[in-house]
């Protein structure tokens, strides 16, 4: 894995495409996380988290893009396999242990990612290639962006999320005036 934070200026714009798809996850009051596939220099497909609009639990940006990227070979007549071996995606944030998962089996090329994934990150933070009994190898350029992926998630989190159920919802705690007493729990729904 590469932790070197230096990355070509075609890496970088299409890093900055990945940007643009969290930004519009967010916009949907989706957690931001936003992704590019490239193949032979050109984007074929994208995607953004969309779990809470389907209510599904796997609408993960790799996972949308992975099914764009389905269609994109239908439609151009190409293998997805033999396409997918020569892509790079490009991601926000770290990948969790389902999409590395997929990512491996469909053996892709390349990970370029912002920002590491703490609690779910299946490329390095909490799983690696071992925990997926695989073969293959995926060149992984980490934290190539990390300020900027971490922005977009504190301003989400800044805001309740609206599609938290209510029994998990933890508000924050209000700011003491003059002697008031404040609530103990000052965590938010996350």
């Amino acid at each position: 894995m590469n932790d070197d934070k230096r990355i070509s200026s075609e890496d970088r714009k299409f890093l900055d495409e990945a940007f643009l798809m969290a930004q519009k996850a967010i916009d949907n009051n989706e957690v931001p996380v936003g992704c590019v596939l490239v193949h032979s220099n050109q984007v074929i497909a994208r995607g953004h988290n969309d779990v809470n609009r389907t209510k599904n639990p796997t609408k993960h940006a790799e996972m949308c893009a992975l099914e764009e990227l389905k269609c994109w070979c239908k439609e151009n007549g190409k293998d997805l396999y033999e396409v997918i071996k020569e892509t790079t995606i490009y991601v926000t944030l770290e990948p969790c242990i389902m999409c590395a998962c997929a990512l491996y089996y469909l053996r892709l090329k390349r990970i370029v990612y912002g920002a590491a994934n703490d609690r779910f990150g299946g490329l390095a933070s909490v799983a690696d290639r071992s925990k997926y009994e695989s073969d293959h190898t995926i060149i992984i350029d980490q934290n190539v962006d990390r300020e900027r992926a971490i922005q977009l998630l504190k301003q989400f989190y800044e805001t309740q999320n609206p599609f938290c159920p209510l029994e998990k919802r933890k508000l924050k705690k209000p700011k003491k005036n003059d002697g008031d007493v404040a609530d103990n729990d000052d965590t938010t729904c996350k």
